[in-house]
């Protein structure tokens, strides 16, 4: 067998370094000990973050990008029987206070489904798919259309978007927003002049980019709500190959008092 399939002692061999982080070093980082496998990575890495960036702001480097936020949540929803064998279930991350390229949310949520390690030379974390909402106030909208021209701002009247022009508070655009996967289709709807509605039929739509978004997102649905817009995104599937030493450098760095990590 060993001659026929040369690779399978390999990847038993990296899997076992990756599982061997022992109750010790849980112990070190300040953990409690892992009621279900000794020394599970991933279950590892929630707890340490539970314990370490729960409340605190904190910032992650994206694809040479800085992602800073406050974590609020982070749960794994999986059965404790497939946990012991790598299988995770949904990973639900809850953050507030975003800032990503300039770019401000007050509340992120991601829902990673089917989260589990996939053994083979070098092991592997995988989830498909991830889910993103978001929630960005009128305000932060309103600095995006700069991106299309610096005199336009967005507002919101009776839960509508409208885009305005600044120093004509008389005259406003109601528009309907739209997801286009890398940016924000805008399509104008009716002409205010004053306290006048027009109906338009035939204004063009526009659009307004986004910021590079990590791991190819695609937004997928916007919408108002009060205040501002919630917007969606899905990522079909994301992976990362694990190992000790990887593992090993994200805990040390979670916990120690560095206010940057590498993601």
């Amino acid at each position: 067998m060993a001659e026929r399939w040369p690779w399978v002692d390999e990847w038993k061999r990296n899997l076992g370094e990756v599982l061997s982080l022992s109750s010790a070093a849980a112990a070190s980082l300040g953990l409690p000990q892992a009621s279900l496998l000794a020394g599970d990575p991933f279950t590892m890495i929630v707890d340490t973050a539970r314990n370490w960036l729960i409340g605190k702001k904190r910032t992650f480097t994206f694809a040479g990008l800085d992602l800073t936020l406050v974590l609020e949540d982070l749960s794994v929803e999986g059965s404790d029987l497939a946990k012991a064998v790598g299988q995770y279930g949904q990973v639900r991350l809850l953050a507030r206070d975003v800032e990503w390229d300039d770019y401000q949310l007050e509340w992120l949520e991601v829902r990673a489904g089917n989260v589990h390690l996939r053994p083979s030379t070098k092991p592997v974390l995988i989830a498909a798919p991830i889910r993103f909402e978001a929630f960005v106030s009128a305000a932060a909208a309103s600095r995006w259309l700069a991106a299309v021209s610096p005199r336009l701002e967005l507002a919101t009247h009776a839960g509508v978007p409208q885009v305005g022009m600044i120093g004509a508070p008389w005259v406003r655009l109601e528009v309907e927003a739209g997801a286009e996967g890398k940016s924000i289709r805008v399509v104008p709807r009716a002409l205010h002049l004053l306290d006048r509605r027009v109906s338009l039929l035939r204004i063009p739509a526009f659009h307004v980019p986004l910021p590079q978004l990590p791991f190819d997102v695609m937004l997928t649905s916007v919408e108002p709500a009060p205040g501002g817009f919630v917007m969606r995104g899905l990522l079909p599937e994301w992976q990362r190959p694990l190992s000790r030493s990887d593992l090993e450098r994200l805990l040390a760095k979670m916990r120690g008092s560095q206010d940057q990590l590498e993601g």
